[in-house]
Formats: C-alpha cells, structure tokens, sequence
C-alpha cells in the first residue's frame, strides 16, 4: 500500500501540491476497501459546495472559459487554482480505485483513454476526447491531426515488443523511457496528460515484473527529461529511471 500512496505523493507533488493527512487517510480508505470511490467523491462534493447545476452541454465543452485557463467543467469552475485543487483531490480518489482495480485489457490506446476518462469524468465532459487543438511545451507535441495515426505506430510497436515483458533491467529501462517519451510528444488529451500516462505505466511496468519507487523521482528533473525525450533525447530520461526501476 505504502508505494501506492508514494505515487499518489508524486502526482501531487508534481503538479505543485502537497498530500494533507486527510487525503492520505482517504486514499487508504478506498486502498482498504473501508470506502468507495464514489462515496469520497460525492461526499467531497457536498462537502465543498460544487454543484452541476449550472451546467448545460455545448460544443464549447473542449475549450477553455473565456479569458480564463480553466477547461469547460461540471462544476462551471472559471478559478484555476480552485479547479486544480479540485481535480488533485478527485484524481487521486480514483488513481487508488484504479490501483485497486485496473481496466482490463492490453496496453493499448484505447487503455489510455480509458484511464483518462476514469481519472477525470467526475470533473470535465471532455474526459477521454482526444486533443483538437495544438498544445506545446517549450516544443510542440504531436499534431492533433496526427494523434489517431501516431497513436496506432506507438501501441502497435508496444505490442510487438510484448508489452516489455521479459527484458532484463538494462533494456526495460531503455525501451520504457522510449515508450514514456512517446507517449509525452503524443500528448493526446487537453489535459491530464502526465498523470493518465503515468498511471498506465504504473500497471504496466508492474505486468512487465518492475516497479518504480516514484517517491525517490525529482518532479523538475523528470520534467526537464520528458521535454528532453518530446525532441528524441531519451537519456535524460533513461537516467532517471535508472535510479528508481527495480525488479519486483
């Protein structure tokens, strides 16, 4: 349980958070099967005051509020530092009901779209719908046109080399780092990339008999590496993940 709450620590970390007492013990609720997913969630809800009342479908759900870099959302949230808050807290409920149990099926892209859609349906209409716009981070990620195609290369290629089951440490590093950098430049979703990608890796390392001790992962270093792997430098990245991949 303890690397599972490491993680749900990472995710928080990285995205400039701290994880309170409170969550943590929520978190191991839900770990312990003591609550739900839904129950925390809809309790957080009431808790806080979000309501989507407000709420009416329209084409506009894939787009930011006006002046504003908050995604369309079911609680009509135009704060983003509230949204953020918000989204930390439901994601990390539903990262542990996922660690508890994990989608069914291959590693596929359509895995990860699911993974999306279950870590942020709670919060945005637009979970699981793939990126029409350009996005960029310091380089720009794949194209949205492109997405589906590059997609089909990436978990074809993945498939073929069996899911990286069966390496030694060496090239399970090397080849992981490959796919996690691809799937960065990929970057199919408005939002929730990194934490959608890690999770799917975290199953999948898991099923390939490794695991990534997260909590010993520098959030700026592994940044500065995925933007290093988005422009085909996977070292950086490699030297990451050689200090915290060990065999099961």
């Amino acid at each position: 349980m303890q690397r599972c709450i490491d993680y749900i620590r990472f995710n928080h970390e990285s995205e400039g958070f701290q994880l309170s007492d409170d969550d943590e013990a929520d978190i191991r609720a839900v770990l312990d099967k003591d609550e739900t997913a839904d129950s925390l969630i809809e309790k957080f809800i009431l808790e806080n005051s979000l309501t989507n009342n407000d709420y009416v479908a329209s084409d506009k759900d894939f787009n930011y509020y006006e002046n504003t870099r908050c995604l369309y959302n079911f609680f009509s949230i135009k704060d983003r530092d509230r949204l953020r808050e918000i989204a930390i807290y439901i994601t990390s409920i539903r990262t542990a009901e996922l660690m508890l149990t994990p989608i069914d099926g291959p590693f596929d892209f359509d895995r990860l779209i699911a993974t999306h859609t279950h870590l942020f349906s709670d919060i945005y209409p637009s979970a699981g719908a793939l990126r029409t716009k350009t996005a960029a981070k310091r380089t720009e990620f794949c194209r949205p046109e492109y997405i589906n195609s590059s997609a089909n290369e990436i978990f074809g290629k993945l498939r073929k080399d069996h899911f990286l089951r069966g390496l030694d440490r060496e090239s399970f590093i090397n080849d992981l780092a490959y796919y996690m950098g691809e799937v960065e430049a990929l970057h199919p979703f408005r939002n929730g990339n990194a934490i959608t990608a890690r999770l799917f890796f975290w199953d999948l390392v898991f099923i390939a008999g490794y695991r990534i001790d997260w909590i010993n992962i520098d959030p700026d270093r592994l940044l500065e590496a995925d933007i290093c792997a988005i422009d085909g430098d996977y070292q950086p990245l490699i030297d990451v993940l050689e200090d915290v991949v060990y065999k099961k």
